[in-house]
């Protein structure tokens, strides 16, 4: 154990001391003596040199105590005291973590395995590694502290950014303390990080994805088994069992089914009805559902309305006032594209009398937008180019979806700050592509891209500030959305791996800093205060009090 001071210049100030016994030697001590003889005044003139030569007090002590406490204090102690390092302990709150293996839940081995670091070393912090690495205990020497933070971690999510939660975890380690990685799926070794692998043998199956498309739903299913596995789902709403059948998984496999689907709308549910040989529930249901859109029209265009009403969730209304009116999505005729309302558009063409009808040529099969639209030989009739008119941007923010072989824009998008606006150059009225399933299709794409995402991933936090847990429906920004796992990779469950317990070497001893200037300010104070209550009452010297006045008299 030993003492540094991180300002030593202040020590100086100890140099007062000698200061502080001559200013209590020099201030005044006369007292009213009554006397019977002026002989009597020389006995009193000696007993007060007497006194000046030594006359310590309980206020003198107090007093260089006091100014000793502070000038230590301004010289900013340190402690340094030797024991066992500090341990951070990063928990993986992925939501494999939660997975039960024949060798046990994973997160009860994560917490023996951390509470048996924590036993060799001092004080222990742990950092929650998930959607978002948080700090969920500070460095405390309670290990039932500890035990209840590992305990509430509640793996649960979908994603998890081990790198984030390992650069925490460095800032608070500092230089003297160490680092413990509990996971099942560690990933490399890292410098200065010891780490844990608690993965298992279990064997899991789960649904890794769920979509609903025009009156149709889309589930994936995925296993992690060693042998084929047959497995039934359901699809239900509320209490009602829409569909259900049995899937067979290959061996380590996935597989996908499809259901014929007609609601009106609302949220669906995806169920396996799983007996044994499932390590995790998190993956056992999934929920899908869209928002409702409300999409007003300037006019009567029959083949756009047909196309809106085929989309789940949709509910179409022509009015006078499309441009004005309260609306998700706006169906604009004969509209310029460059001058909408801001919110989300759409924008058809008036019918042209002398159109030219060419044939789609191109288009962006890797857009969303175009998702699953076939425009193969499609044919449009766009308006007949006159020479020294203006010709429709394709330049940023426009982007071009569809063009013909002379490469006149077709369809044309563009996304900025007041909205969304898909444009038709040309009317569907003169196009076969009404006649094919691309064009509710696209339709369908587009006000799914509208809708926005109407899922978010487990681990995120509600408009409550609580973390999404469990699948199921969850408000996020004033928005009914679902919350489902579907991670392949949790699904799967990371396996056994080497890790870095057995090769760690034992924790060295280190030196621990302790301020104590906080508890030499606090020192300082009380002295002055015991000094002042001494000095108010009046104490007296340690070596001589004078004598009361009565006892002057007896003698005289």
């Amino acid at each position: 154990m030993t003492l540094s001071f991180a300002a030593p210049a202040f020590l100086w100030l100890l140099a007062t001391l000698p200061v502080v016994v001559l200013l209590h030697f020099l201030r005044a001590r006369t007292r009213r003596v009554e006397v019977s003889a002026l002989f009597l005044w020389q006995q009193a003139r000696s007993l007060a040199e007497r006194r000046r030569r030594w006359s310590p007090t309980w206020s003198l002590l107090a007093q260089l105590l006091a100014v000793s406490a502070a000038a230590l204090a301004l010289a900013q102690p340190d402690l340094r005291m030797g024991g066992p390092p500090d341990l951070v302990v990063v928990v993986d709150a992925s939501a494999s973590m939660a997975a039960v293996d024949p060798e046990g839940a994973r997160l009860e081995r994560a917490l023996a395995v951390a509470l048996a670091a924590a036993d060799e070393a001092g004080r222990v912090a742990v950092v929650r590694a998930g959607f978002e690495p948080t700090l969920v205990q500070p460095f405390t020497l309670d290990r039932g502290e500890v035990r209840a933070a590992i305990e509430g971690v509640a793996p649960s999510d979908g994603r998890t950014d081990l790198d984030r939660a390992v650069a925490l975890a460095r800032d608070l380690a500092g230089d003297d303390a160490e680092i413990l990685l509990v996971s099942d799926d560690p990933g490399p070794p890292r410098t200065g990080v010891v780490r844990a692998n608690v993965a298992g043998s279990g064997e899991n199956v789960g649904i890794v994805g769920f979509d609903l498309g025009i009156q149709q739903a889309f589930v994936a299913i995925a296993s992690n088994a060693s042998r084929p596995r047959s497995v039934a789902v359901e699809l239900r709403q509320g209490e009602r069992v829409l569909a259900s059948t049995e899937v067979f998984i290959p061996a380590g496999d996935q597989a996908t089914v499809t259901f014929p689907l007609e609601i009106a709308g609302g949220v669906v549910e995806a169920r396996l009805l799983v007996e044994t040989g499932d390590a995790l529930g998190l993956d056992d249901v999934a929920y899908a559902g869209q928002r409702a859109l409300i999409v007003v029209l300037d006019g009567p265009v029959d083949t756009m309305l047909r196309a809106l009403n085929a989309v789940s969730g949709v509910a179409p209304r022509v009015t006078g006032a499309a441009r004005t009116a309260p609306a998700d999505v706006r169906v604009l005729v004969g509209a310029d594209p460059d001058d909408v309302p801001a919110g989300d558009v759409i924008v058809l063409p008036a019918p042209h009398a002398e159109a030219e009808f060419r044939t789609i040529a191109a288009w962006d099969r890797a857009d969303p937008l175009l998702r699953f639209v076939d425009l193969r030989e499609v044919v449009v009739g766009l308006a007949p180019v006159v020479e020294g008119a203006a010709v429709e941007s394709t330049a940023a923010p426009w982007r071009v979806l569809a063009s013909t072989d002379d490469l006149r824009p077709v369809l044309r998008y563009r996304e900025d700050s007041r909205g969304r606006v898909l444009h038709f150059m040309f009317h569907p009225s003169q196009s076969d592509l009404v006649f094919r399933p691309a064009f509710p299709t696209l339709v369908a794409n587009a006000l799914e891209a509208f809708r926005g995402e109407a899922r978010v991933p487990l681990g995120v936090r509600d408009d409550d500030g609580r973390r999404v847990e469990q699948p199921g429906v969850v408000t996020l920004g004033g928005l009914q959305l679902v919350a489902n796992l579907l991670e392949p990779t949790q699904t799967r469950l990371p396996r056994p791996a080497a890790d870095d317990l057995e090769a760690a070497r034992p924790p060295l001893q280190v030196e621990r800093l302790t301020p104590i200037a906080g508890w030499l300010v606090a020192a300082a104070l009380l002295f002055l205060i015991a000094e002042w209550v001494l000095w108010s009452r009046g104490a007296g010297a340690l070596a001589h009090r004078p004598r009361r006045r009565r006892d002057l008299r007896r003698r005289a």
